[in-house]
């Protein structure tokens, strides 16, 4: 079988696909999973635990916590007391009071510490010390009675503004004053005693307010009195000093003459404007003898310049007929040039006295329109200073008459408020009412058992899986084939664990044993390199790992014993040479020559380096063994390697090589481009997944494509992988086939 170049193996990758694996060194190559849920769901057990340990935390929270009950009762608040009286309010009367901004001032108000004091001092009356701290969160003994029971009051006033909460209610004109406390009944009491301390409060304050306002008032109408009468004497002065009604008068003969000059500077106006549209047809006027019947009609005059014209066009007329017999020389020609120049000076004559005329008239109308125009600025100047006068003095006298009409209505409306406030004053006219009281609660509020539920089983399953997450990213151990899933590159076979400490035996189950778990898993592996997919690639197998006691040397022996069985030729080759193992499990014969040493002197044959392994017909050997002073790195690099595998090829079905790790060497790279598969070793719980990335990665880069892996020690009998559960049952019975095939082997 020809050995295939390494470029034909990149061309022709045992396995379909683009890139098998891609990425940065140490970085997990592209379409790795890093976060697998599947493996994620494995740890279901420490997410259970968390979140038992969640809900044990909230039920002995339910448990040990003190139940709180909550009483509320509402108050209505308005804003302005009720209307007693039918006449129109003040002016004095802030209208602002109907504002959110009362409501808010009212409501702080009755969050003052005046107001709690004021509902303790009722509530005492009830449930004397009530809301008294525990002896143990009381204050140093004072050094006077007096101050020890200052200290108190006022702890218990702190507790009790902590335990009632007033709200306004929005959109409404109520608030709601609510209390809880751990005693219902003493809920209640409180939440009702703050209550009527507010409205008492706000009923005192109304009635103090109402006496104190008539006093006030009386004073505020004796002196708007006053006002009102002085008020009445100016506007009186001023309408006699101020005669409207005559600056009045005035104006409107000045507006009537205004009319009259308006009109008759339009009537100028509009002779002037003929005037200068005359002008300009004359200035376009040029006198042509032979156009005379084209003068414009409506110019003055235009008849005497039309005359002239028509003579020096008809002496031009003779002159033309003379010349048809005469030179222009000739005295009778001569006499007709002289008569043409005199026309022409009487048509131009004409012409000159015409627009002398014109002008004249239009400087008349200018100057006309000019002397209007000064008159009629002089009379609007005038009327502007009558209408400003006019104007001031109606202005003073409204005012006037304004401070009047106030003083007016403040006198009556100061009137209409004291018998308000006299009114007031006997009536329950407060402006707060309890509209429902406090009732003594029966359910608690706090603790509430499905929110903290819920919060509990929402933070188990948040920690839960955070804690997963973290675990996952922390641990680099390798579980199960899912932890490594790389695309293109397949998981071949799964080794199970194999419970023995004899590596040996181990290595040689496959030639000794028919009827267990690591046989039938090589079995399945030689099955899948007998398949069609990998029948063309599976002459020459590498198999290499990317740290030791990865279980290589096991696989290598086992695959090899597994093809040998199947009436093969296989070879074994121990290329491990730092730390080579064939040669403790298959023991060479005495005097055998390593392959270090035989590879170092350049070997013609290589027969003598293959003995039979022991106990496998079809399995021969070739074991390496330290040797002094040879360095693998001087052998591996020789044409030796390339002819012994060369040889192997031609002579042997399989070649099954044995390297050292890639991750410690770089040995795989000089073998790799010489075989035909190159198997990753992977085992359970000590592979890590860096390094597995990296032996993949460095594969990739050196150009070698037809890789795969083989998942080693892998223990199913934990049950903790999913997908391989149903094999521990077969597993568990593996005695039994055992004895079944030992008697057939018996019988036959």
């Amino acid at each position: 079988m020809e050995h295939p170049s390494a470029d034909d193996q990149a061309a022709t990758p045992l396995y379909s696909g683009t890139t098998v694996y891609g990425g940065a060194y140490g970085m997990p190559p592209a379409g790795v999973a890093l976060l697998d849920p599947r493996r994620l769901l494995r740890n279901w057990r420490t997410l259970t635990l968390v979140m038992v340990f969640a809900i044990a935390s909230a039920l002995g929270y339910l448990w040990t916590a003190t139940k709180v009950y909550r009483s509320d009762s509402l108050i209505e608040l308005s804003v302005r007391r009720p209307r007693i009286l039918t006449q129109q309010a003040a002016v004095i009367e802030d209208q602002s009071s109907q504002s959110t901004e009362v409501f808010n001032t009212r409501l702080e108000r009755f969050r003052s510490r005046t107001m709690f004091c004021a509902a303790l001092a009722r509530l005492d009356q009830t449930h004397p010390d009530a809301f008294r701290p525990p002896a143990s969160r009381l204050f140093a003994p004072a050094p006077s009675a007096a101050t020890n029971a200052v200290a108190l009051q006022d702890a218990r006033l702190r507790r009790l503004e902590r335990s009632i909460d007033v709200v306004l209610i929005r959109r409404s004109r109520l608030i709601r004053v609510a209390c809880e406390h751990a005693d219902p009944t003493l809920a209640a009491a409180a939440c009702n005693a703050f209550a009527e301390a507010v409205e008492v409060s706000v009923f005192d304050e109304n009635r103090k307010i109402s006496d104190a306002a008539v006093v006030w008032l009386e004073a505020q109408a004796d002196a708007q009195r006053k006002e009102l009468l002085k008020a009445e004497d100016v506007l009186l002065e001023f309408r006699q000093k101020n005669q409207i009604d005559a600056l009045e008068s005035q104006r409107k003969t000045v507006e009537d003459a205004m009319l009259g000059f308006n009109r008759e500077l339009v009537r100028v106006e509009g002779l002037e404007a003929e005037k200068r549209a005359l002008l300009a047809k004359i200035d376009q006027l040029k006198l042509d003898p032979e156009r005379s019947g084209e003068l414009p009609a409506d110019i003055p005059s235009i008849a005497e310049i039309s005359a002239a014209l028509e003579q020096w066009r008809l002496a031009t007329v003779e002159r033309a007929s003379l010349l048809a017999t005469l030179t222009p020389k000739h005295p009778e020609i001569q006499v007709c040039d002289k008569g043409i120049a005199v026309r022409r000076e009487h048509a131009l004559q004409a012409l000159a006295r015409l627009k002398t005329t014109a002008h004249a008239d239009h400087e008349l109308l200018v100057e006309q329109t000019q002397t209007l125009r000064r008159k009629l600025d002089a009379q609007a100047e005038r009327a502007v200073g009558l209408e400003k006068e006019i104007v001031e003095r109606k202005t003073r006298l409204a005012m006037l008459e304004r401070t009047r009409d106030a003083a007016d209505q403040s006198f009556r409306g100061i009137l209409t408020r004291i018998q308000e406030a006299r009114t007031a004053a006997d009536e329950n006219t407060a402006t707060v009412k309890i509209v429902e009281k406090a009732v003594v609660p029966t359910k608690p509020v706090k603790p509430q058992p499905l929110r903290v539920l819920a919060v509990a089983l929402l933070l188990g399953l948040v920690s839960g899986i955070g804690l997963i997450v973290v675990c996952d990213r922390l641990q680099d151990r390798v579980s199960t084939p899912e932890d490594l899933v790389a695309p293109g590159i397949p998981v071949l076979a799964v080794v199970p664990h194999v419970k023995s400490a004899d590596r040996a035996a181990i290595a040689t189950a496959t030639t000794r044993e028919q009827f267990a778990e690591v046989v039938e898993a090589f079995a399945g592996l030689g099955a899948v390199l007998d398949s069609p997919r990998h029948k063309a690639r599976n002459q020459v197998v590498l198999v290499v790992s990317s740290m030791p006691v990865e279980g290589k040397t096991v696989t290598s022996c086992n695959l090899a014993g597994t093809l040998a069985r199947r009436d093969r030729r296989v070879l074994l080759v121990d290329f491990d040479l730092r730390r080579p193992q064939l040669a403790g499990i298959f023991p060479p014969p005495v005097g055998y020559t390593g392959l270090i040493e035989a590879l170092s002197h350049a070997p013609s044959e290589f027969e003598p380096l293959c003995y039979p392994a022991e106990g496998c017909p079809n399995l021969e050997v070739i074991a390496s063994r330290p040797a002094r002073g040879l360095s693998p790195v001087q052998v591996m690099g020789t044409p030796a390697v390339g002819a012994l595998l060369a040889w192997a090829r031609k002579k042997y079905d399989h070649v099954v090589v044995d390297a050292a790790p890639l991750g410690l060497v770089s040995d795989v790279l000089t073998l790799a481009p010489y075989a035909d598969l190159t198997l990753v070793m992977v085992r359970s719980d000590v592979s890590r997944k860096r390094l597995i990335r990296h032996t993949l990665h460095r594969l990739l880069e050196a150009g070698v494509h037809n890789v795969a892996i083989v998942f080693n020690d892998m223990d199913i009998s934990k049950r903790r992988y999913g997908s391989y559960s149903p094999y521990y049952h077969y597993r568990k019975h593996y005695e039994s086939y055992g004895e079944v095939g030992n008697r057939g082997q018996a019988a036959g």
